[in-house]
């Protein structure tokens, strides 16, 4: 008896593992933008250096925030030079990494430290006044860090306040801080404690102090850890280093470096390979590889600063990201191909190894996005509550479906299949969990189409196991021989897919690197799954005596079907239907994309309250209400509700459509929307008197007193943004201007001045629910409570404040991703050629595959082209539920989705065509039809099995799942015909041979 043991072993630790994986679901299982909602940031790229686009900074920003293209983070331009990013699910510290991980420049350059012995010459001038804004030719500053101090903080539990200070969020989180005051005993003491997070002013400890009283606090963020040496008495490699109070408390230091010539600089540029990993102190830290030419200068870099005096002199190699030094480790041998970047005393917290090695990875930005985000919302699910409803339905039948299939038709090996694919959903969901993968309608969808994919090679194996049967084999063999004889097929369809898969990966976009992982993760679970698995069971229940025979339903009995003659017809047929889907292709030109590749026009709308069409929507349904509503005037339309906090409602809502007219959008939703779009509302409180200037005061502090002896009133708004483009007292400047005039007041400009009121502490700009400034005026109180009266009349009737943004956005599929996609694409039809040809030893069989897939792909478009002609026919549109379906990102991987599964097909009849060759050279029209008949029954039962799947996404799951379902509905059918019809007959046509004349010689030599 064979020994199970470790098999089952096996099993069971991958099962449990993915169950750990994505063990607890709501934790473990991030939901997509359309599912879930997210978080909306936009930020504002500075000084774009000539040559570079937008295009290329959303393309970079897009390797840092989702490397692997598995997280589905929407980033797209909006108006010229801002970029919105959506992420979805994200939580506060998620989304704070992110925040840090797309503000950094992420430029890496490996520079020698200046030092006592070498460089004494340029220490008084590096040194001087003018030293850090004009170094010595040849030198830089980096810096090293900051140390802040203070006096007499304010102390609130856990919490040291100082109003003086301005620090960077989170500067000094994992830092320490020094407490010196008092104990309960009155005796001076220090106490040292960890800053768990910084806000401008505040710091926030792990735990409260022990100390009375605070007398002062000193904190220093150094990650390198660099000193200097003893002014008094410095030694031969002391660090130059200088000090320079950059605000009140707050000491910023530098150290000098030597510059290189650009040819000889190491920079980030050169480097091949990031990866976690541990310093000599075990230590998280993070190790960088050289590509040949930066290796090579890296080796002379550290060749010509080599130990000198006996190593009793070392040079340090500073290793700089963003002109902060990380580390700077003695040069103590030549180093080349690579080294180590450590996080100072502690090593680096396992978030920052993951940022930095995902910073350095993707490389170095080429522009500069300004750190601080210019909005930053909470946005729900893109889809209505009753779209994620039923599609949600329509998956869990789906998937219910191909399990109930194969239990009725297989019986017992439908029982070991239903098993092999729940196993296969584990492994798959619990890897893509362990990945951080973000789960979108579609992608959910494609988890069900697994399903009904995942059963081919189990359906391989069974109906191998029924021809063993009806040959007369014993149940050991039909055993043995079914999973033998179908490994071959099994594993050539595998691994042409995982090649496939890897090309997609290498050379595709972001977008497509999400799907191919996914496509390589799960061939490597089936292959698991549904060959070893199943073997084990199958061998385990027939040796415990408990299988006795294999009874199974049995589709139809051996065909006896042409399927070569016709070719031809088939053939020009299927020309004609691609020739017109391409014409319809043309036709409908840009109009054939959506939102996703063509960008469009975003608007922000707030409905009002008061209005009885609002009052009587419930909050669940309010999405779909404004999508109804905008639907009826705009194309392509989605929609966002934006959740802020502290709306008592759920009001404001964003609208994104394709039509690029930023006039024509807002005329458009003015006309259907009507009154239920809510007006600007101010209030304005008391007037509060400006003193004037005190005697000797500083022009500094006196600016703030402008209008001294006037007064200054609070005006509050109902909203948070007035314009895309100008800031709030912008916008209600412009309007008070217009009200003064009107009133005839001479020189309105000058008669008053706004600003904002100042914010809070820690009040983010998600938490604020409205606007609040502060007018400054000379006018009288009575003139200035009429104007501030009309100002209010005026900012509600303004027609165009009825929108808080009005801009257009660029596509989350720019044209240049667009060309590396399709290169992709093309790529990895290339490696299925290759891989065919290698496997069938003829370059026909990758071309036919490959030519089966082309045509798939052109049949499944052009039924996407025409169905905007078909759409319009009420009675077909009605009676086949069709849309005016357009290309997406959820149909371009239905298409990807289309390849595989064509693929499949194809390989299973000419592995069976091999087989049924052997060793003789010809190819006969007989051996090809045999090959078919002979896997019809396969092919039918796969190709319906994953096609009901789709069918049922097409008629139930709602619109969030329409167009991707009906790529896949037309799709499978377009790839089972192309595998019989079109790809296996091409086969005769340059495969097949007929045999050589023998001579008459040799048939008289053979009759005797």
């Amino acid at each position: 008896m064979k020994d199970f043991a470790w098999r089952f072993a096996l099993i069971g630790g991958f099962t449990v593992a993915g169950l750990l994986a994505l063990w607890p679901p709501k934790e473990k299982l991030r939901l997509g933008i359309d599912l879930s909602g997210g978080t909306i940031l936009v930020y504002q790229a500075k000084n774009l250096p000539p040559g570079v686009t937008m295009d290329q900074l959303v393309s970079a920003l897009k390797k840092r925030a989702d490397p692997n293209g598995v997280k589905e983070i929407p980033i797209r331009q909006i108006g010229t030079q801002r970029i919105e990013i959506i992420l979805p699910q994200a939580s506060n510290q998620e989304v704070e990494e992110v925040k840090k991980m797309l503000s950094d420049q992420g430029v890496l350059v490996f520079r020698i430290l200046a030092n006592q012995k070498h460089d004494a010459q340029v220490v008084g001038r590096a040194l001087g006044p003018d030293g850090l804004k004009n170094p010595p030719y040849g030198y830089m500053w980096a810096r090293i860090g900051e140390v802040s101090t203070g006096n007499n903080p304010k102390v609130a539990g856990n919490t040291i306040e100082d109003p003086k200070q301005s620090w960077t969020k989170d500067l000094y989180a994992g830092r320490t801080v020094s407490l010196t005051g008092k104990d309960s005993s009155g005796r001076e003491t220090v106490e040292n404690r960890t800053v768990t997070r910084n806000t401008a002013t505040r710091l926030i400890l792990d735990e409260a102090p022990g100390l009375k009283n605070i007398a002062s606090y000193y904190v220093e963020f150094n990650p390198s850890e660099i000193h200097g040496g003893d002014p008094a008495n410095p030694s031969p490699g002391d660090p130059i280093i200088r000090e320079d109070k950059v605000a009140p408390g707050r000491t910023e230091t530098r150290i000098l470096c030597v510059q290189d010539r650009p040819e000889n600089e190491v920079t980030g540029k050169s480097l091949r390979r990031v990866k976690p990993d541990y310093d000599d102190k075990f230590q998280p830290a993070v190790r960088f590889e050289f590509d040949r030419s930066g290796a090579m200068r890296f080796g002379k870099l550290t060749r010509n600063h080599l130990p000198e005096e006996g190593d009793a002199f070392k040079y340090r190699l500073a290793i700089v990201l963003d002109d902060q030094v990380m580390s700077a480790p003695n040069i103590n041998s030549e180093i080349r191909d690579s080294g180590i970047i450590e996080g100072g005393g502690t090593g680096f917290k396992p978030n920052e190894v993951e940022r930095l090695v995902t910073v350095l990875n993707a490389g170095s930005l080429p522009a500069v996005v300004d750190p601080t985000p210019l909005q930053e919302e909470k946005v729900g699910p893109t889809l209505g509550e009753d779209t994620i409803a039923k599609g949600v339905f329509a998956i869990w039948i789906s998937m219910l479906v191909v399990p109930i299939f194969m239990l009725v038709y297989y019986r017992f090996a439908g029982v070991v299949a239903v098993i092999a694919l729940v196993v296969n959903m584990i492994l798959l969901i619990g890897t893509m969990a362990f990945m951080k993968a973000t789960f979108s309608l579609p992608g959910l969808a494609g988890l069900a189409l697994t399903i009904g994919m995942a059963v081919d090679a189990n359906v391989l194996v069974f109906e191998r196991m029924r021809e063993e049967k009806e040959r007369g084999a014993g149940m050991a063999q039909q055993i043995r021989n079914g999973f033998n004889r179908a490994w071959i097929t099994i594993f050539d369809s595998h691994v042409t897919n995982f090649l496939a898969a890897v090309v997609l990966y290498l050379v595709g976009t972001e977008e497509v690197k999400g799907f191919a992982l996914t496509m390589m993760i799960g061939m490597a679970w089936n292959l698991f799954t549904a060959v070893f698995m199943s073997r084990v069971i199958f061998e385990y229940w027939y040796s415990r005596g408990w299988l006795k025979k294999l009874t199974m339903l049995k589709m139809m009995d051996k065909t006896n079907i042409d399927f070569i003659s016709p070719r031809y017809i088939c053939m020009a047929a299927s020309l004609i239907v691609i020739v017109l889907g391409l014409a319809a292709t043309a036709a409908r030109g840009k109009g054939m994309f959506n939102i996703d590749f063509t960008g469009g026009t975003l608007v922000t709308i707030r409905l009002n309250e008061n209005d009885p069409t609002v009052k009587n929507v419930s909050e669940s349904r309010r999405a779909e209400f404004v999508r109804e509503k905008a639907m009826k005037v705009l194309p392509d339309v989605t929609v966002e509700s934006l959740r802020v906090t502290g709306d008592k409602t759920l009001s404001r809502f964003n609208i994104r459509t394709t039509d690029q007219k930023p006039e024509h959008v807002k005329q458009s939703i003015l006309d259907v929307f009507g009154p239920s779009l809510a007006r600007v509302e101010m209030t304005s409180g008391e007037p509060r008197p400006i003193p004037a200037a005190p005697a000797g005061e500083t022009p500094e502090a006196g600016a703030a007193r402008t209008f001294a002896g006037g007064r200054e009133y609070d005006l509050r708004f109902n909203t948070r943004s007035f314009n895309s483009t100008l800031s709030p007292d912008q916008v209600v400047s412009a309007e008070f201007v217009k009200v003064l005039e009107k009133a005839g007041i001479t020189g309105p400009e000058t008669r008053f001045k706004l600003r904002e009121a100042p914010r809070p502490e820690d009040a983010s700009a998600a938490a604020e629910t409205g606007t609040h400034l502060i007018l400054q005026t000379v006018l009288e109180p009575d003139v200035a409570r009429t104007q501030l009266e009309a100002l209010k009349t005026s900012l509600a009737n303004n027609r165009d404040l009825l929108f808080e943004r009005l801009t257009n956005f660029g596509g989350t599929v720019a044209g240049e991703t667009q060309k590396y996609a399709i290169v992709a694409t093309v790529a990895s039809w290339l490696i299925i050629i290759a891989y065919l040809w290698w496997r069938f030893h003829s370059f026909t069989y990758g071309f036919a595959a490959v030519l089966a897939v082309v045509h798939d792909v052109l049949v499944t478009l052009g039924a996407l082209a025409v169905s905007y002609w078909l759409a319009m026919i009420p009675g077909v549109s009605n009676f086949l539920q069709l849309d005016q379906f357009k290309i997406d990102l959820p149909i371009v991987a239905a298409f990807l989705t289309l390849i595989g599964f064509s693929v499949n097909d194809t390989i299973v009849i000419f592995d069976r065509i091999r087989e049924i060759k052997g060793k003789t050279p010809n190819l006969t029209n007989k051996m090809v039809n045999d090959a078919i008949n002979q896997t019809l029954s396969r092919t039918i039962l796969t190709s319906l099995t994953a096609w009901l799947v789709v069918v049922i996404l097409y008629l139930f799951g709602g619109e969030g799942l329409h167009g991707f379902a009906f790529a896949l509905v037309v799709g499978f059918l377009s790839g089972t015909y192309s595998t019989v019809y079109i790809a296996t007959p091409i086969l005769i046509d340059f495969v097949a041979s007929r045999p050589v004349p023998v001579k008459a010689g040799k048939q008289l030599a053979a009759a005797r």
